[in-house]
């Protein structure tokens, strides 16, 4: 009986270490979500500390679009979608220029269209510099085309992106 209690009680301390063991391990644990988008062009990642290279590329692609690329007829609810998509701390300011720009080109009927020619992310920093060609239009007719650099700065919440600054870049980084 002894020996059968002894073999027993080896056995419960196994599995308790054992089960505190893989609780600790439980709290440790990082959950990263694969995100195959419906348009493929690259795979990314998201976790709790962060996200993947690629995603804050194209993430910062399509907000640069949505920035960069609009004419009075589309401001209004590219700013609602931007709004969605950015920083309360920066948020406001944000609304407040984008509600002066949609002024701007409803009085001069003008709008502008941004190529982008190349994007790098820097996913230490949340930061993506968008390259390309803006192309600016008033009553259907091209009036200026310039080659302009842009970084927008993201923040993170969770595997959330927001966007919490846009700079005109005067020179390569």
């Amino acid at each position: 009986m002894v020996f059968q209690r002894n073999i027993f009680l080896g056995l419960t301390i196994l599995l308790s270490l054992s089960l505190v063991i893989l609780s600790i391990f439980l709290f440790w644990k990082s959950e990263r979500i694969v995100v195959v988008p419906p348009m493929i062009e690259k795979e990314f990642w998201v976790d709790s500390r962060g996200v993947s290279g690629s995603y804050l590329e194209q993430f910062g692609g399509f907000i640069g679009q949505l920035l960069l690329s609009k004419s009075a007829q589309t401001a209004q609810n590219q700013r609602a979608i931007l709004l969605r998509h950015t920083d309360p701390s920066f948020s406001t300011l944000l609304s407040k220029k984008l509600g002066e720009e949609e002024q701007k080109l409803l009085k001069e009927n003008a709008s502008y269209v941004f190529y982008p020619i190349e994007a790098r992310s820097n996913p230490k920093t949340n930061e993506v510099l968008l390259i390309g060609d803006r192309t600016i239009y008033v009553s259907g007719t091209s009036i200026s085309s310039e080659r302009v650099r842009y970084i927008l700065s993201f923040s993170n919440q969770g595997p959330r992106l927001l966007l919490k600054g846009i700079t005109l870049s005067e020179e390569e980084k």
